[in-house]
């Protein structure tokens, strides 16, 4: 074992005795490195191991280097899961880079197979500096400042203060086997041009030291960074409730800390699409009308309903329109019973005069140009501005009953029945319609 290694766990307590970890090994230097050492730390520390490689399928050898993680799990006895990705077909149905496709797959495998387990990725001190250069050039902010952390919920990166020389160095030593990503000896990625190209020319001409400084700026900025996010939390939970943002409240925040505040909910709930400029056209979405909203996604979108941000999944559903028959009626809409000379009054179990129904009963969802005359009016109304008077959400309008005959409206499902066909006392025959939801 690495002393070096050694040293670093016992004293940031990155790997504690009796720990389940998850490691994800891709084969190369790095990961290798994380693997032997906590192969000959597993005795000593009773630890339960399970390798997770990800192939990406989009390199010759990406096989090799599968089969070659499984070859060292088989060899040292330890348990792995192995996942194919198509990285570049995600990427291009979630306009995503190839690079962001690729993390999003990897850590949402992680995430699949961890079962409450520690989850340990090979980040290095070299990968810290890159990424924090790499956020430089983007226009980052004191949070992107802070790089890499060491301790992210169940991510643990135990290596990350280790140089990649160090590493190097001891692996070669040790005669101890890896694999090269032939992709990251070119320079066709800002990443490995970075690496490649930007890191040894400061080393050669500006700072030697290039690296350990950086780590020292991801330091400075993460102890701000711990501040702020104190701030955020605060106010995430003044803003966010149930399942919205209130945007009388956002609106209050100062701009910095409304976007940080949008920006988690991204990251805690749609992690793949935190990009400043999504960040941004929410926020300006608070500015908008009731009824606005944007697509972040093919299938994810944010939208203003009255004093409300929601930011969520969406699916458009086709309701089935179904005749109805005296008894039970199984319904996109729920189960629609129908008894006569019934007399019952609440939101989902209504009565009507049923000597005034037009010919068939059916349940259908609205339709453009729907109108309908609501209780205690004397003439119809749209069925949009009914909506709107209520302020039903406009993505649940379309999963509201209507129960129709062949000229009207009778029944807007928990929400009123037409005028026209109330009980006076002058009705001789009553039709009790009950809905029971069923669609959970």
């Amino acid at each position: 074992m690495d002393k070096i290694f050694y040293d670093k766990i016992k004293e940031e307590k990155t790997i504690e005795k009796n720990d389940r970890l998850l490691l994800a090994i891709s084969g190369g230097p790095d990961s290798m490195y994380l693997l032997y050492n906590v192969i000959d730390l597993k005795k000593e520390f009773n630890l339960d191991l399970l390798v997770c490689h990800v192939n990406h399928g989009i390199r010759e050898n990406a096989k090799n280097d599968e089969n070659f993680v499984i070859d060292i799990c088989k060899k040292f006895n330890i348990n792995y899961n192995i996942k194919h990705v198509n990285m570049n077909e995600y990427a291009k149905e979630n306009n995503m880079s190839a690079e962001e496709a690729g993390r999003f797959l990897r850590y949402e495998f992680f995430k699949e197979n961890a079962d409450g387990r520690k989850i340990l990725t090979a980040h290095n001190l070299n990968d810290q500096a890159e990424t924090i250069l790499t956020r430089i050039f983007r226009g980052t902010g004191v949070k992107g400042l802070a790089g890499i952390l060491q301790f992210n919920n169940n991510i643990v990166r135990p290596i990350l203060n280790i140089p990649r020389y160090q590493i190097e160095d001891y692996l070669n030593k040790n005669n101890l086997k890896y694999v090269i990503d032939e992709t990251n000896l070119k320079s066709d990625y800002t990443r490995n041009r970075i690496r490649i190209e930007l890191i040894p020319y400061i080393e050669k001409y500006f700072n030697p030291n290039i690296v350990n400084t950086l780590n020292r700026l991801s330091i400075n900025a993460r102890e701000e960074k711990i501040y702020l996010d104190t701030i955020i939390e605060k106010e995430y939970r003044n803003s966010f409730k149930d399942y919205y943002f209130n945007v009388t409240y956002l609106k209050t925040l100062d701009k910095f800390i409304c976007q940080e505040v949008i920006k988690k909910f991204l990251e805690e709930n749609f992690p793949s699409f935190v990009t400043r400029k999504i960040i941004i056209d929410i926020y300006m979405l608070l500015f908008k009308n009731s009824g606005t909203s944007i697509d972040i996604s093919k299938n994810i979108r944010a939208r203003i309903s009255y004093d409300k941000l929601l930011i969520e999944k969406y699916q458009k559903i086709n309701y089935e329109s179904l005749y109805l028959n005296c008894g039970d009626n199984h319904s996109d809409f729920g189960i629609i019973t129908l008894k006569d000379n019934i007399y019952k009054k609440d939101r989902f179990n209504v009565s009507i005069d049923k000597d005034k129904i037009k010919g068939n009963l059916y349940v259908r969802s609205r339709k453009k140009g729907d109108r309908f005359t609501p209780m205690g009016m004397k003439s119809n109304k749209k069925l949009k501005d009914f909506f709107i008077d209520k302020k039903i959400d406009r993505e649940k309008r379309d999963s509201i009953g209507l129960i129709c005959d062949d000229e009207n409206i009778i029944w807007v499902i928990g929400y009123g029945i037409n005028d026209k066909y109330k009980i006076t006392e002058f009705s001789k025959n009553i039709l009790n319609m009950e809905v029971k939801d069923d669609r959970n």
